[in-house]
């Protein structure tokens, strides 16, 4: 466990992963991130979501429910 502003974290040894291929930019899993570890692309024509802060992952599973086209996955960090 990490200290974290006195609240415990549990570090889990999950990362979401994900596929933009088929990513609609709905934004619904980087809403239901409660660790804002899922960003937001926007140029143009090109929209997708980013794992901009995979440290911060916690292995919740909410993006993954959260996503219409499930093309998010919990896979194991290498680290861990």
């Amino acid at each position: 466990m990490r200290h974290n502003r006195n609240l415990y974290i549990q570090v889990t040894k999950y990362l979401a992963a994900r596929s933009t291929h088929d990513c609609a930019a709905c934004w619904k899993c980087v809403e239901a991130c409660p660790r804002q570890v899922i960003g937001k692309v926007r140029f143009l024509w090109h929209r997708h979501i980013k794992i901009s802060n995979p440290d911060r992952c916690v292995g919740c599973g909410k993006c993954v429910a959260a996503c219409p086209r499930s093309i998010l996955t919990l896979t194991k960090r290498n680290d861990a």
